[in-house]
């Protein structure tokens, strides 16, 4: 009896694959920036928040690695691929036509507030104030003596005293004030969406790459305009920031030769007989002591 080959049935792919690779194919096409950010820690609430600050600019879409590499494939774009080949955990992925180094910017100055986790920095100063706190005298007052936070008791509950200061931006948030500051629904942390890496032009950017401290490329700025500035005027070229320096640069300069030349014009004269009454002053001097 000849052995016949066993033929295997190909694998069907499910529809919904076939249709997320189109789609992404589709938004890999018509966006020629695309970035990536780790979905570990961030919660569905907070990613829904930056998807509609996020409406008119760009798109977020969690995916999954291989299906994104499935559909750079499939357009030719193997360049893509080295964006997300080595990252092991969940994903996500932003859109857009804004260049990468904006879309950062944007995502920074959009975090929202949350409760804080222990261990975490304060990203701003946090002021526990006076109110009521609706919560029942118990063994919780030993958690506000110890973190200092004034109470009263009146009807029954627990009052803050008075505005308090529990933590400083920078600050580490220890499990006590954590725990505390959840029970009254005060946020001490800035969360949002962390770009690690971005597709732009070609070219692959890091989160280094794409951090920028606004503060000191303003200083730096500044300092550069100033220094620009002193030349232009130094060496007299013309422009419309440079004229009046230029101007009362060399007025300074006419009035100091015509001291020199003692040429009696009326805006020099009041400090050509100065002079003259220094060198004369000067010259009585030398006459006495001789």
């Amino acid at each position: 009896m000849s052995a016949q080959a066993v033929i295997k049935p190909r694998r069907r792919i499910p529809e919904w694959k076939l249709k997320e690779v189109e789609e992404l194919s589709q938004l890999i096409s018509s966006n020629r920036v695309i970035a990536v950010f780790k979905l570990v820690g961030l919660r569905a609430n907070l990613l829904h928040e930056i998807r509609k600050k996020l409406r008119d600019i760009a798109v977020i879409r969690v995916a999954k690695k291989n299906l994104f590499m499935k559909a750079a494939e499939k357009l030719g774009k193997n360049e893509l691929l080295k964006l997300v080949e080595d990252f092991k955990e969940p994903i996500g992925f932003i859109f857009s036509n804004v260049s990468a180094f904006r879309l950062k910017l944007i995502l920074d100055k959009n975090r929202i507030p949350m409760h804080a986790k222990a261990g975490e920095k304060a990203d701003f100063d946090i002021v526990v104030p006076e109110m009521n706190t609706g919560l029942p005298p118990g063994p919780i007052l030993s958690d506000f003596g110890k973190l200092g936070i004034p109470t009263k008791i009146e009807g029954g509950q627990i009052w803050i005293a008075k505005d308090t200061l529990v933590a400083k931006k920078g600050d580490v948030i220890s499990p006590e004030l954590a725990s505390l500051l959840t029970r009254l629904d005060i946020k001490a942390v800035l969360k949002g969406v962390s770009i690690v890496r971005a597709f732009e032009d070609g070219v692959i950017l890091t989160e280094e790459d794409l951090t920028i401290d606004l503060e000191k490329v303003k200083e730096d700025l500044g300092a550069a305009h100033g220094e620009a500035l002193t030349i232009a005027t130094e060496i007299g070229y013309v422009t419309r920031e440079t004229i009046i320096p230029i101007l009362v640069k060399a007025e300074i300069h006419a009035k100091a030769l015509a001291v020199e030349a003692e040429i009696p014009e009326k805006d020099v004269v009041s400090e050509i007989l100065l002079r003259a009454e220094r060198e004369a002053a000067a010259l009585k001097e030398l006459v006495k002591e001789s």
